[in-house]
């Protein structure tokens, strides 16, 4: 997580409430949410020229880790919140505080998510895939989950940065994470660049190589 001092008295986050700083906060914030779709879009292509099968299981295990990346939007959500009305009442040196237990609420969720995924989605995709999408998604699955950490670290900085007024910082970072993800997902679905070919399980391995940067861009 970013390094900050909120405990200076001289520290004012309150904002105004002019045009120009609803969208200075909010441009950045926008860029931040629309760059990952365009990932997402990107590796559908990548993997339709594996297959409609692999396309197809794809989007179920797609569905299946947006629910918990929707916890973890919920916890943002409600970090900013929390920051903002601290920032409103002046009480800055909560802000730390308050970051500090959402990771550890956000990794304790992540830890329990590992293994359900691990106990509960063999149950669950055993019922409603079709056997040949069967090993393939659970595959995925078990590889792409253990991005699930970094997913609610990046979350929870983000969630950070909004709250105390530094969204553009969201913007370079994205960018270039951005164009090194597309990358990555090439050369590792495709075996480009040296790396091995794994198919649909290349593009698990992006994702998490994906949330790790984040993160650790984070620190």
């Amino acid at each position: 997580m970013p390094q900050m001092t909120v405990t200076n008295p001289e520290v004012d986050l309150k904002l105004g409430v002019s045009y120009r700083q609803i969208l200075k906060l909010a441009l950045p914030i926008s860029f931040a949410l629309l760059v990952p779709q365009f990932n997402y879009l990107v590796n559908s292509i990548f993997l339709s020229r594996l297959g409609s099968g692999h396309l197809g299981a794809a989007g179920i295990t797609g569905v299946y880790y947006l629910i918990f990346g929707a916890i973890g939007y919920g916890l943002n959500n409600g970090l900013q919140a929390l920051i903002a009305r601290r920032a409103g009442q002046d009480r800055l040196q909560d802000i730390g505080i308050l970051s500090a237990q959402s990771i550890y609420l956000s990794l304790l969720i992540a830890a329990l998510g590992i293994v359900m995924t691990y106990t509960l989605a063999p149950l669950i995709l055993s019922g409603h895939v079709e056997p040949g999408l069967y090993e393939q998604s659970l595959s995925f699955l078990r590889i792409r989950i253990w991005g699930l950490p970094f997913l609610y670290l990046y979350q929870m900085r983000n969630g950070l940065l909004v709250g105390t007024n530094q969204s553009r910082l969201l913007i370079w970072g994205t960018l270039a994470e951005t164009v090194s993800n597309v990358v990555l997902d090439y050369a590792l679905i495709f075996g480009k660049f040296g790396c091995p070919a794994l198919g649909f399980n290349g593009a698990a391995y992006f994702a998490t190589c994906a949330f790790m940067s984040r993160s650790c861009g984070s620190c």
